[in-house]
């Protein structure tokens, strides 16, 4: 006779709050309890309760995020679970969507389920009707209690009620109304005055804790003390744009006036909004797209750690950058940041270009290829080869999201220091670098997982460059124009000069220029050959600028300008 087969059982409880979990006896024990009576009426068909349990107390059914959960779906795919058994369907989940994700797994390693309360059969069209019927309701049942409570909390906001949450700075909670704390009180007003005086939020902090005040603190149901020891820029910012301390309740960008009492006057409120809006401009802010910000949550300073994309305006023009979020917290003159503000193209090109050999890996062809395929369906295989070859170029098909998410796949970190850039890469990038490249790296560090390359930071036309001291020249930047139009320029007011026998003052007036300034430009007839070819190639260093080179005193000695211009020795 044929051995029956065992069916491993486990069993799946949830409560989505953690009220009376505390009890010995509580919800979870209960649909525990009947489950495994459940199960062992089943019996004599092979079922075995598995000893592992799965108990999700205090969580939703609204998602998947909950920790037994993620455990049980884990030894699902592992092998181990063939039958799930929940009191009803909705304490697995109240979501159609989540739950057609479940079902697909379930499919997937050959697992059921089965709930104790409500007999269907899933096998048949008539059981996965009734089962959908029982989930509508269920997430129904999740959206309608939720929608009362967004209808209540509105009601209670446009009424000036006080509906809980974090408890503002200077108030307290009396009969869950805000009462006025007048130790915190006088904090406020001060943050508000000192504000108006400064013009500046990190003057205001440092005044704060300077003269001693405190933020807020409170003790958690478990008896913990949460709260900072001192202000910080957050805070500061936190409490300015407040407009409880004037009274009022914010909701849905609408104001409605409060059940509580003022700090504050509303003529301070307004003279404190006014210095606002006029220090928004040249002040460098976090800028919470990812438009030129591709490393964003990526790259960090050595000295202070993480490093957070910012923005500065000038006119018209908004400027990118990337700047250490203590810097952006506390000023930059607090931070003593060794890096400072670097701009988000040259960092984001550097790392492009370390890594490009990466996506141009089969590997990753393959996944350009569908995002391609994805916006284009003419696009196919050799175009995508052609297109990876510059990776820059390849990325300007992409939305920036989609840039972004490319590049935290390839890279684990950046770090900045003074003298040399750190790239971590993940293991699997890693892995796909040392396979396509030809030949060892020198800056790659296979242990690690980390490529290593020294840099400078030089400025060219006002803006931070980064430069690679180590770099042969002739892979350093593309040909300035600006450049190459002085050098050549020089050459024909040369050739002018000699053809027609004139003066350099005669062609200057003729040419309505400053003879000095014209005489500057000639001098450019006296950089070695190998410094004229490679400005009209594009191979010169980065850092070198026509203004530079025609205001500054280089030598005639042809070693000398190469020294001195930053060229290697022809």
């Amino acid at each position: 006779m044929e051995e029956q087969k065992q069916i491993r059982c486990a069993i799946y409880t949830r409560k989505s709050t953690d009220e009376g979990l505390e009890k010995e006896f509580n919800t979870l024990e209960a649909q525990r309890e009947a489950g495994e009576n459940f199960v062992m009426s089943m019996k004599h068909q092979g079922w075995i309760i598995l000893p592992d349990r799965y108990d999700d107390g205090g969580f939703s059914g609204g998602n998947l995020k909950r920790p037994a959960l993620k455990r049980l779906m884990a030894d699902i795919e592992k092998g181990k679970v063939d039958m799930i058994v929940v009191y009803k369907i909705d304490r697995l989940t109240r979501s159609l969507l989540d739950f057609a994700q479940l079902v697909q797994t379930f499919e997937k390693n050959n697992c059921s389920f089965v709930s104790v309360t409500q007999h269907f059969n899933t096998c048949d069209s008539m059981g996965k009707l009734t089962l959908n019927i029982l989930l509508s309701f269920a997430q129904f049942e999740r959206e309608l209690g939720a929608e009362r409570v967004r209808d209540k909390i509105a009601a209670s906001k446009k009424k000036g009620m006080w509906t809980g949450g974090a408890i503002p700075l200077g108030y307290d909670v009396n009969n869950k109304k805000l009462v006025i704390n007048p130790a915190e009180a006088e904090t406020i007003r001060f943050i508000f005055e000192d504000y108006k005086r400064t013009r500046s939020q990190i003057r205001t902090v440092e005044d704060l804790n300077e003269k001693g005040f405190k933020p807020k603190t409170w003790k958690t149901k478990t008896g913990k003390i949460v709260g900072c020891e001192m202000f910080n820029h957050a805070m500061i910012s936190n409490i300015l744009n407040n407009p409880i301390y004037i009274g009022m309740v914010p909701y849905k960008g609408e104001l409605y006036k409060g059940q509580h009492k003022a700090i504050i006057t509303q003529e301070l409120w307004d003279e404190t909004r006014k210095v606002k809006k006029d220090n928004i401009g040249t002040a460098f802010r976090p800028c919470r797209s990812v438009k030129n910000s591709l490393l964003k949550g990526l790259l960090e300073c050595s000295c202070c750690g993480t490093m957070t994309p910012t923005r500065s305006k000038r006119g018209n023009k908004y400027y990118e950058y990337y700047t250490s979020l203590k810097a952006v917290k506390e000023g930059a003159n607090n931070a003593h940041c060794q890096i400072g503000s670097i701009p988000a193209g040259a960092i984001d090109n550097f790392v492009l270009d370390k890594v490009k050999k990466i996506f141009q890996t089969p590997e990753l062809q393959e996944e350009l290829l569908k995002e391609f395929k994805r916006q284009n369906e003419d696009f196919n295989g050799a175009d995508v080869h052609n297109i990876v070859q510059d990776i820059g170029q390849a990325f300007q098909y992409f939305e920036p999201a989609t840039v972004h998410e490319f590049i935290t796949e390839v890279v684990e970190k950046v770090i900045v220091y003074t003298d040399h850039i750190i790239i971590k890469l993940r293991p699997m990038s890693a892995d796909l670098f040392e396979r396509g490249a030809i030949e060892k790296d020198s800056h790659y560090n296979e242990k690690l997982l980390e490529l290593s390359y020294p840099i400078k930071f030089g400025r060219k036309r006002g803006c931070v460059q980064i430069v690679e001291p180590n770099q042969p020249s002739g892979e350093t930047c593309e040909r300035d124009m600006k450049l190459y139009n002085a050098v050549t320029q020089a050459f024909y007011y040369k050739q002018v000069m000699d053809d027609q026998k004139i003066s350099l003052s005669e062609l200057s007036k003729r040419e309505k220029l400053d003879r000095g300034y014209m005489g500057q430009i000639l001098r450019l007839t006296t950089l070695a050959p190998d410094i004229i070819m490679a400005i009209i190639e594009g191979r010169q260093p980065k850092l070198l600028t026509a203004r530079r080179l025609i205001r500054d005193h280089f030598p005639y000695s042809w070693e000398d300008q190469r020294r001195e211009l930053g060229f290697n020795p022809a």
